[in-house]
Protein backbone atom coordinates (compact mmCIF):
# COMPACT_ATOMS: atom_id res chain seq x y z
CA UNK A 1 0.00 0.00 0.00
CA UNK A 2 1.26 3.08 -0.70
CA UNK A 3 1.95 5.31 1.66
CA UNK A 4 2.73 9.20 1.06
CA UNK A 5 3.19 12.68 2.93
CA UNK A 6 2.96 16.48 1.75
CA UNK A 7 5.56 19.06 2.18
CA UNK A 8 6.15 22.27 1.44
CA UNK A 9 10.02 23.81 1.36
CA UNK A 10 10.08 27.71 1.29
CA UNK A 11 13.47 29.38 0.88
CA UNK A 12 14.51 33.17 0.90
CA UNK A 13 17.09 35.93 1.33
CA UNK A 14 17.36 39.36 2.61
CA UNK A 15 19.56 41.52 0.56
CA UNK A 16 20.65 45.05 0.82
CA UNK A 17 22.02 47.05 -2.14
CA UNK A 18 22.21 43.64 -4.24
CA UNK A 19 24.46 42.13 -0.78
CA UNK A 20 22.92 38.66 0.93
CA UNK A 21 22.10 39.65 4.25
CA UNK A 22 20.63 36.61 5.77
CA UNK A 23 19.52 33.29 4.14
CA UNK A 24 16.12 31.88 5.74
CA UNK A 25 14.49 28.01 5.08
CA UNK A 26 11.37 26.39 6.32
CA UNK A 27 10.24 23.24 5.60
CA UNK A 28 6.36 22.37 6.50
CA UNK A 29 5.00 19.03 6.88
CA UNK A 30 1.43 17.49 7.12
CA UNK A 31 0.67 15.82 10.33
CA UNK A 32 1.90 12.37 10.54
CA UNK A 33 5.04 13.40 8.58
CA UNK A 34 7.30 15.56 11.23
CA UNK A 35 7.54 18.75 12.95
CA UNK A 36 7.77 21.55 10.96
CA UNK A 37 11.21 23.65 11.09
CA UNK A 38 12.15 27.49 9.84
CA UNK A 39 16.12 28.28 9.87
CA UNK A 40 17.61 31.92 9.90
CA UNK A 41 21.29 32.32 8.70
CA UNK A 42 22.70 35.70 8.84
CA UNK A 43 25.61 35.46 6.09
CA UNK A 44 27.01 39.04 6.55
CA UNK A 45 27.15 39.78 10.14
CA UNK A 46 28.42 43.25 9.65
CA UNK A 47 25.64 44.32 6.93
CA UNK A 48 23.62 42.04 9.35
CA UNK A 49 24.29 44.83 12.19
CA UNK A 50 23.48 48.09 9.84
CA UNK A 51 20.68 46.69 8.53
CA UNK A 52 18.52 44.80 11.46
CA UNK A 53 15.46 46.46 10.35
CA UNK A 54 15.29 45.52 6.98
CA UNK A 55 16.61 42.00 8.08
CA UNK A 56 13.82 42.19 10.74
CA UNK A 57 11.29 42.44 8.32
CA UNK A 58 11.78 40.23 5.95
CA UNK A 59 12.31 37.78 8.48
CA UNK A 60 8.48 38.37 9.50
CA UNK A 61 7.49 38.80 5.77
CA UNK A 62 9.40 35.21 5.36
CA UNK A 63 7.55 33.75 8.60
CA UNK A 64 4.01 34.94 7.21
CA UNK A 65 5.09 32.98 4.03
CA UNK A 66 5.60 29.62 6.67
CA UNK A 67 1.89 30.53 8.17
CA UNK A 68 0.13 30.79 4.96
CA UNK A 69 1.74 27.27 4.05
CA UNK A 70 1.19 25.62 7.48
CA UNK A 71 -2.62 26.72 6.77
CA UNK A 72 -2.46 25.55 3.00
CA UNK A 73 -1.13 21.89 4.13
CA UNK A 74 -3.86 22.20 7.12
CA UNK A 75 -6.42 22.79 4.81
CA UNK A 76 -5.19 19.56 2.53
CA UNK A 77 -5.32 17.46 4.92
CA UNK A 78 -8.86 18.93 6.31
CA UNK A 79 -10.24 17.93 2.85
CA UNK A 80 -8.56 14.32 2.34
CA UNK A 81 -9.46 13.28 5.95
CA UNK A 82 -13.25 14.94 4.48
CA UNK A 83 -13.06 12.56 1.55
CA UNK A 84 -11.49 9.58 3.56
CA UNK A 85 -14.57 9.40 5.95
CA UNK A 86 -17.05 9.83 3.02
Amino acid sequence: MLESTKSITLTGKSTVNGQVIANFTANIFDDDAGNDTFNTFITNKELYDTNKKVVRKDTQDFQNLVYNAQDEIADSADKTADKTNE
